[in-house]
């Protein structure tokens, strides 16, 4: 079941945005997998993500956390899973425990790609 704590980044909500969260999200975890939450369509691979289609996405640490989070297992590891929504006007991150170092490292990332996105934009609307 999907639940946790909601981080929400004010964003230029595109697929962009998405599929940078998705980067930043791999160098933390090289493993990786995605699933697009509304579909339930499976990528093993960052680059099998149809980024302009998905609006809504799963990324699990690895194999085994995805394994575990599709048994709806309940000794699925904290922070095995993330749910990544974008909407037009910010980027919401569904997560266990931010507190841990691993995560406010990822989210500090994110929250610095998402504000220099945010002021190039308005940058070039000026």
């Amino acid at each position: 079941m999907i639940g946790g704590n909601d981080i929400v980044f004010p964003a230029v909500g595109d697929s962009a945005s998405l599929e940078a969260c998705a980067r930043i999200v791999r160098r933390w975890w090289p493993q990786v997998r995605f699933e697009d939450a509304v579909t339930g369509d499976k990528y093993q691979r960052l680059d099998h993500v149809p980024f302009g289609l998905v609006r809504e996405l799963l990324a699990y640490v690895n194999a085994d956390a995805e394994a575990a989070w599709d048994a709806d297992s309940p000794d699925a590891a904290v922070n095995s899973m993330l749910y990544l929504v974008v909407r037009p006007e910010d980027i919401t991150i569904v997560m266990d425990d931010p507190s841990t170092a691993d995560m406010r490292s990822m989210l500090d990332a994110i929250r610095n790609y998402l504000w220099t996105d945010i002021r190039l934009n308005y940058a070039r609307a000026a």
